[in-house]
């Protein structure tokens, strides 16, 4: 599959443009989240243990360390008050905490939907994809199956990027965007932006 010149727009410019509206979101969101941060919480283990904590900075990933490296290490995905909560997202208040590995379904699926967006990335970078939420591809204004890339999987170019992703130990980030900013975010993307406007 060779290179194409909205494959190059779409890496050079669209890429970047996503990931500086990323960062300029989340420094405000984090600005507003140390302006409120701070009170004392209780969170409540599923052992029946109480760990003090404060609001809006001690994430599940901070109680795990204060209890034991490796449940640190591997813990995957968190349940905070029965919602499913990522482990560097900073607690609201009181709560009932349990934290998943990968021996709970709640681990594995989290791991296999990172997974997911490694491969993801993965192929936008490679081939400059506009993937949906349902995961059919586009590279450049080119139709592709979703076959051609479920083969290219194992593919070499594929793998060496997918294990450099993994070596870079990026950090998966979360912030809440309003609907403005998620098609700001995604205006090249055609399948995004209906499922935005959807």
């Amino acid at each position: 599959m060779g290179s194409h010149s909205n494959d190059d727009t779409y890496l050079k410019v669209v890429v970047p443009k996503r990931i500086a509206l990323f960062e300029s979101i989340k420094a405000e969101q984090l600005s507003h989240l140390r302006s409120i941060a701070g009170g004392p919480i209780k969170i409540t283990l599923e052992d029946g243990a109480i760990k003090e904590g404060r609001k809006w900075e001690t994430s599940p990933l901070d109680v795990a360390k204060g209890i034991s490296k490796s449940l640190a290490a591997s813990g995957l995905i968190a349940q905070v008050d029965g919602v499913l909560w990522d482990m560097t997202r900073p607690l609201e208040g009181d709560c009932e905490l349990k934290i998943f590995n990968f021996d709970h379904n709640e681990g594995r699926d989290t791991f296999w939907h990172s997974s997911a967006h490694i491969l993801g990335q993965a192929l936008d970078m490679e081939y400059g994809c506009k993937l949906s939420a349902l995961g059919l591809a586009r590279p450049g204004e080119r139709a592709s199956t979703m076959m051609h890339f479920m083969e290219n999987w194992a593919s070499t170019k594929i793998t060496k990027s997918k294990l450099r992703l993994v070596q870079e130990k990026q950090p998966f980030e979360r912030i809440e965007v309003t609907r403005d900013q998620a098609l700001d975010m995604f205006s090249e993307n055609p399948f995004k932006v209906e499922i935005i406007n959807d």
